[in-house]
This record gives structure tokens, sequence and C-alpha cells, in this order.
């Protein structure tokens, strides 16, 4: 039997372009996507860290020189040592993911573990509004740490207590020696004032042996000191929950999906009517598809802000920020889409798969693969998830991005205004 569908393509081979170009949409979203997210524990140690080293030292002990030593010159870990002011100020930007900080006592405290043991704690800081799952990859390395740092520790106290044991068993030794040679003396008939002296010289040996074997630790005292050295997680910007974390990334896709949609099924390059020039036919259109994605952005803040629960930190410039964001998504789909038809939307289609997994919404952007690394920052959906993260969670300045997603309103729009242009003799379409 034949097959109707096959002769109707024949007859029609544009579908053919159309149908190759649905083709390769799941090949391009699974590639694009796993691509970023292939082996991101695997490049752990590319994540920036900071050590900063405010340990004074003792005489005896500087503990925290060869921790950050050790932690600077570590493969599996990324860490740089520091000033306190550059390492907060690098990690509220997004250039650090984790700062440990070594306290100013800890080889005070570490080095009377023997007289008066106290728990050292190590303050770390994470950025969880700049990133959740770099929040919690960095966790689980400050746990892993913490038991090398503890084993080090508690193979050092060991060592010292050796020794006290040692020189202990030495003191006893050499008094077991007097106490024979007194015994000798005795009963060669030495004077009384010698026995005496010899006997307060020997006394004093096993007291001073007896402080030493009592500084020896016991059982129940090593338990106690299972876990000298404590690491303490402090968020300098904490989120409510993950979705909080997440929701830049979300609204940014949304916004950028909703103007692939539009300009897919509402085809802009018809005119629905006679315009006495191109500029009365441009605005007619424009302003119709800019108030229609300014309302489908509107409806989103609604749900995402009164259904979701999304509490950000900034609300009123979360929703104008929104705004702004779909007017320059529009403005850019919307030039491909006039210019190249739907040839245009398919390429938007495909820049956005792109987009998902090169702008780093779901793990920081230095655990992928170096192309990523490299397009990250010029990519709009980066733009509009930086500006998104500021007001919901992080707080500051954000005129840079304003200004950038303005130039894309702008120049897209000055690309859209040329078709109109080029196109201005068209006829209408009733």
């Amino acid at each position: 039997m034949k097959s109707h569908e096959w002769l109707y393509l024949k007859q029609h081979p544009a579908l053919w372009r159309i149908l190759l170009g649905i083709l390769v949409v799941p090949l391009f979203y699974a590639s694009l996507l796993l691509a970023s997210v292939w082996d991101p524990y695997g490049e752990f140690h590319r994540l920036p860290m900071a050590v900063v080293d405010q340990d004074q030292g003792t005489r005896t002990l500087d503990w925290g020189k060869p921790v950050s030593k050790k932690l600077v010159a570590s493969k599996t870990l990324h860490f740089q040592r520091m000033t306190l002011r550059r390492a907060q100020r690098e990690l509220k930007s997004g250039q650090l993911f984790l700062v440990l900080k070594v306290p100013a006592n800890a080889s005070k405290k570490l080095s009377q573990l023997a007289t008066a043991p106290r728990q050292l704690k190590v303050t770390y800081e994470t950025n969880a509004g700049q990133s959740t799952v770099a929040s919690k990859m960095g966790a689980t390395a400050m746990q892993k740490l913490q038991a090398e740092l503890n084993q080090t520790t508690i193979q050092t106290e060991l060592q010292v207590n050796q020794q006290a044991a040692l020189q202990a068993g030495q003191r006893l030794t050499v008094t077991a020696k007097q106490l024979g040679q007194l015994s000798q003396a005795s009963m060669a008939g030495l004077p009384a004032t010698q026995i005496a002296a010899a006997t307060q010289k020997i006394s004093a040996g096993l007291t001073r042996g007896g402080e030493q074997l009592s500084t020896v630790r016991q059982p129940d005292q090593l338990r106690r000191l299972a876990m000298p050295v404590k690491l303490v997680q402090h968020n300098v910007v904490s989120v409510a929950n993950n979705g909080t974390g997440m929701a830049p990334y979300f609204m940014a896709i949304s916004l950028f999906v909703g103007c692939i949609t539009l300009n897919i099924i509402y085809d802009a390059r018809q005119r629905h009517g006679e315009y006495r020039n191109f500029v009365r036919a441009w605005l007619d259109k424009m302003g119709f598809l800019w108030g229609f994605v300014l309302l489908a952005a509107y409806a989103m803040w609604l749900s995402v802000r009164y259904v979701i629960g999304l509490r950000p930190l900034e609300p009123g410039r979360t929703y104008l920020l929104s705004l702004l964001i779909v007017l320059a998504f529009f403005s850019l789909v919307t030039f491909f889409r006039l210019w190249f038809g739907l040839t245009g939307a398919w390429l938007m289609l495909m820049f956005m798969l792109f987009q998902i997994g090169a702008s780093g919404g779901t793990y920081p952007i230095e655990l992928t693969n170096p192309f990523y690394r490299a397009v990250h920052p010029y990519l709009p959906m980066t733009v509009a998830m930086t500006g998104l993260r500021h007001t919901i969670s992080l707080g500051g300045s954000i005129t840079g991005i304003i200004w950038v997603l303005v130039g894309m309103v702008g120049l897209f729009s000055a690309g859209t205004l040329a078709y109109f242009y080029a196109h201005r003799k068209d006829p209408a379409v009733v």
C-alpha cells in the first residue's frame, strides 16, 4: 500500500528540513545538558577556595602554617592563600566558593592538649546564595578534611605522649640505679648525712618521674580527644531552601521558553492591515507582542511568589528585572524569527538548550568543560541569572546587568525595525 504521507513529503521537500530539525532536538538536548554535568565531582579540584591563616603560633607549635601550606599544595582541592578581606570580597562576588579561616588561637589551643584539652573550632564560609550545590559540595569536602586534620593532630599528640613516657622511664631507670647504690652505701657504713642526701635526691627523681607519667594520656582522655579539630560551616548568604537557590535558573529558562513558543506559534512577519509607514507597522506589531510577553512574565512572577512561595530579598527589583529580562529575550528571539523564519526559531531553540548547560545553573561553571567555561560569561541567560541571584539572595548592585539587558533590547529591536523597513511593501494578510 502506498503511503500518502511519503508522497506528500516528496511533493513538499521543505518539510524535510523541518522534520530533520525536530529530529535532532532530543539529540542536542541530551548531549548539551549531559556535557555540562558529566563529571562535576571529578572536576572538583577546579572549584576556587581560599585559606586564611590567622594563627599566631606559639614557641613550640605553629599549626596554621603547615596546614595552609598542605591545602595550597593539594591536588584534590583548589586552595589559595589570601587575606581575610580579599577572601570575603571574592566569596560574596562568586569568584570563590569557600573560605577556610584558621583562628588566631589555633596553635595555643592545640599546644594545651596535654594540660587543658579543648576542641579547636575552625570556621569555613560558603555562599549558598551564589550556588547551593557548591555550598553542599564544599561541606562534604570539609568533612573529609576534618577527618584528615584530626588524624594528623592525634598522631602528633600520641608521639608527644610516647616521648613523655620514654623520658619518665629513663628517669625511673636512673632512680633504680641510685637505689642500688644507696643500698650498697648503707651496707658499707657511710655517714647518715650522705645517706640522707642521697635519699632526698632519689625522692626528687621519683617525684619528677611521677609527674611525667601523670601527663601521659589515659584511655578515657584519648577518647575525649578523638576529635580535637572541628570544622564549622557558616553561610555568608543563606537561602531558605533548594528552590530559592535554583529560582534564578528556572525563571530565566521559563522566560526564554515562553519567547520561543510565542514566536513559533504567532508569526510576527504577517501584517494584518495597511499602515502609513513601516514604523507604525512595527510599533503596532511589537507593541502587542511586548505587552503579551510582559503579561506572561507577570503571570510567572505571581505564580512563583504567591503559589510556590518564593521569598526574594528584594521582591520589587526581582519583578522589574524579570520584565526587563523577558523584553531582552523576546527581542533576541524575534529578531532571528523575523529574518530567518522558522529556521531562526529553531536556532533559538538550540541556543536555549546550549545555554541550559553552559549557564552554570545547576553545578558551578568551574566544574564543566573548558568550552562552556569560555563562553559562559557572554550568554544572555548567564546575565539574567546573575541579576536574579542578586535580587533574590545576594543583594548588591545590578546596574551593569541592567545596561546589558537594555542594550540587548535596543540592538535587537533595531534589527526587527530594519526587517519591517526591508519588507515595508509586503501585502497585508487579512
